[in-house]
């Protein structure tokens, strides 16, 4: 305190008690490590990827994959999957400074190799695997390929980077052609002699990168070695990568243009957004629904309300696969088995869900009559008995079967039409401002053609310079015109509007996806029994967002009520049941049935994922 003398002295009766002062000390170092403590993620700082062909056709692949941690991880791991004629053998792995286990699962559709991780986890480990992949070069009649995928789309964290050598079986860099997509992540690219080495910048997550190279045809090829086929490849190939250069340069001509030109483009699209797009006012301002706001099929939620306003998405079609369950059609089980893989030399306990269908034709039970199917439920119901004996059909032979042939391609045309048939569209959406920009599209286009046409034939760019001049920009009017056309079909919901009732729907069935994904919400206010998170999984997952639920579900749910859910034993593998009808549908499709011939882009051996957990 202050004094008369001018001195300072403390006030002794406020002094801090040295015990206190620990304490708070101590309370606050506690505190700053509470955060550091409870933080745990990882990153995927950089991959090192050395491929070698023998004369022969058979690929040995090394891979280091470089891991920071922040907190503790059980395991790294790594998915290496098997196409159709290929097979992966002698597998081996190892951490830098053995810092884990390695062990090799397989699955049904390759490996699993994991590296067991102590604890505490090294802040930084490097996972070293290698193998030899049987069947990863096709030998076409006149040339060999190798269309190889160096990072899969199934990681969930972005790459750093990727540094890849290929060493081929070939004399100088004269003997082979390459191709790498998609482009826009390569840093570096260099061949000397027979060593093709590429260097990339970051990769994001759920994204490939692969590569095609062709060299010259393996004599005397081994079927037990490469994969052949009696065809000509190179001229598709080239095909095949002339396209994809095609797209490409539209894209970013595209792109550029929009760019340069967005001011002439504003006034139509503004003008029609004002009279057509705005949205009208309803009476509506709740901020969750808790229960499915409509007793719309789950197939017609996601028709409305994800992509484009009335046709379905792969979602909706799952979702009508898992409301059969919930409706008491089908049902899900979990079946063991024991599987031999690589001669023998690897046994394990595979995991596969079964599906077991109602026997009546009539879809009566000795309960009583279930539920009634719109008729395109019950084309999933049929389809579902057609792959089944004895009315029971395995997941794992499900996917196969509906990913051989175009059938299901096929099937998914006529069942999204279906759908679309029970939606009166006109009643919820109007669609005026995507007609009239479409059609101000098409007339631009057809006026810049038209135009381009008569300004090149009569007035020669030789004797009139101005011409060329003239013509770029007619192209670029054309070019707007296309973009217009693209706008209005891409970005339906912009452009077009609403009726009160579609709003109202719309925003009442977003709402209860806010209170799925909100696990606050969904705490406070839980569905009040298993039956109503069935039924409510099942929206979520026409809605998108079913993995979210699913984790809201286990932290809520006691375990003892889960195990009366319909959906208990596919909560574990929800992604890949999921994912799995997605990826039927797309080997089923034309351009990617049959496993003979020359692979589009995208479509290459190798890929896989992996991550930590």
């Amino acid at each position: 305190m202050w004094l008369s003398n001018g001195s300072i002295e403390p006030l002794r009766k406020a002094s801090i008690n040295p015990a206190i002062l620990k304490t708070v000390i101590l309370l606050l170092v506690l505190l700053c490590m509470v955060p550091s403590a409870s933080a745990r993620d990882y990153a995927l700082e950089g991959v090192a990827t050395n491929i070698t062909i023998d004369p022969n056709g058979l690929v040995h692949v090394e891979e280091s994959i470089s891991y920071t941690f922040e907190g503790n991880y059980n395991e790294v791991f790594r998915i290496l999957e098997e196409s159709p004629g290929e097979s992966i053998q002698n597998i081996q792995g190892y951490c830098s400074d053995e810092a884990c286990t390695f062990r090799v699962e397989p699955t049904s559709e390759g490996y699993e190799l994991i590296g067991g991780l102590p604890t505490p986890t090294p802040e930084k480990v490097t996972f070293f695997i290698s193998y030899d992949h049987y069947g990863a070069v096709k030998v076409h009649s006149d040339v060999s390929e190798f269309h190889y995928k160096l990072w899969g789309e199934e990681w969930e964290k972005p790459l750093g980077s990727l540094k890849g050598s290929i060493t081929l079986p070939v004399n100088n860099e004269s003997e082979l052609q390459y191709w790498i997509h998609p482009t826009g992540y390569t840093r570096e690219v260099n061949v000397e002699q027979n060593i093709l080495s590429i260097r990339t910048d970051e990769i994001p997550s759920y994204q490939w990168y692969e590569i095609r190279v062709v060299f010259p045809k393996i004599e005397s090829p081994n079927a037990s070695l490469v994969q052949i086929d009696n065809a000509e490849g190179l001229k598709e190939i080239k095909s095949i990568e002339n396209e994809y250069e095609m797209k490409g340069s539209i894209l970013k001509g595209l792109s550029s243009l929009t760019i340069l030109f967005a001011f002439l483009a504003l006034a139509f699209p503004f003008l029609i957004y004002f009279r057509y797009g705005r949205e009208p006012k309803i009476d509506y301002e709740a901020i969750y629904e808790r229960e499915p706001p409509t007793d719309s099929r789950p197939a017609v939620v996601n028709a409305i309300m994800q992509g484009k306003i009335g046709t379905p998405t792969m979602d909706g079609f799952t979702a009508t696969v898992m409301n059969l369950a919930n409706l008491g059609y089908i049902s899900l089980h979990t079946v063991k088995s024991e599987e031999s893989r690589a001669f023998g030399l690897f046994k394990s306990d595979s995991e596969d869900i079964l599906i077991e269908l109602v026997s009546s034709d009539s879809y009566e039970t000795a309960n009583g009559n279930l539920p009634k199917l719109e008729n395109f439920e019950k084309d999933v119901f049929n389809l579902l008995k057609k792959h089944a004996s004895e009315n029971k059909v395995s997941w794992d032979k499900l996917k196969k079967e509906l990913g051989k042939g175009t059938d299901f391609y096929q099937f998914m045309l006529a069942w999204n039409k279906k759908v679309e048939r029970h939606i009166v569209v006109e009643k919820l959406f109007r669609s005026t401002g995507n007609t009239y920009v479409g059609i101000f599209g098409v007339a631009t286009i057809i006026a810049a053609v038209v135009f381009f046409i008569a300004i090149s034939k009569y007035f020669p760019s030789n004797s009139f310079p101005q011409a060329s001049n003239l013509n770029i920009l007619v192209v670029l009017i054309g070019v707007f015109g296309l973009v217009m056309i693209i706008f209005s079909g891409v970005f339906e919901k912009v452009l077009g509007r609403w009726t009160p009732e579609g709003r109202l729907y719309y925003k009442r069935w977003n709402n209860f996806k806010k209170y799925l994904t909100d696990f606050s919400a969904l705490k406070e206010h839980p569905p009040e029994s298993i039956k109503l998170w069935d039924s409510y999984l099942v929206y979520a997952t026409a809605l998108g967002v079913a993995e979210e639920v699913l984790k809201n579900m286990s932290l809520v749910v006691p375990d003892e009520q889960l195990k009366y859910s319909h959906f208990y034993y596919v909560h574990h593998s929800y992604a890949q049941f999921g994912a799995g009808f997605g990826r039927a549908y797309s080997a089923s499709a034309p351009s990617s049935s049959g496993s003979g011939g020359v692979g589009g882009v995208g479509g290459g051996s190798g890929g896989g994922g992996g991550g930590a957990r």
